[in-house]
């Protein structure tokens, strides 16, 4: 499996569900830690998630780091 920079390459991964649901609303979680939403969706908790991944490429791309982790 792939990894970012800055990620242990030897870290062991494990794979659990992004997307939850709270009532009638959707969210996806983070590699940094973060719950994003409410979305009225799943697809809508999905696409944006989509566009969350993008968004972090494109600040690499720059040399703008992700956020730091939520403790």
């Amino acid at each position: 499996m792939a990894h970012r920079d800055g990620d242990e390459a030897s870290k062991s991964w494990f794979r659990s569900e992004r997307f939850f649901a709270e009532g009638n609303k959707w969210y996806f979680t983070t590699r940094e830690n973060t719950i994003e939403g409410p979305f009225d969706s799943r697809a809508d908790a999905e696409q944006e998630l989509m566009m969350y991944l993008r968004n972090l490429r494109e600040r690499e791309n720059y040399g703008i780091k992700p956020p730091d982790k939520k403790s």
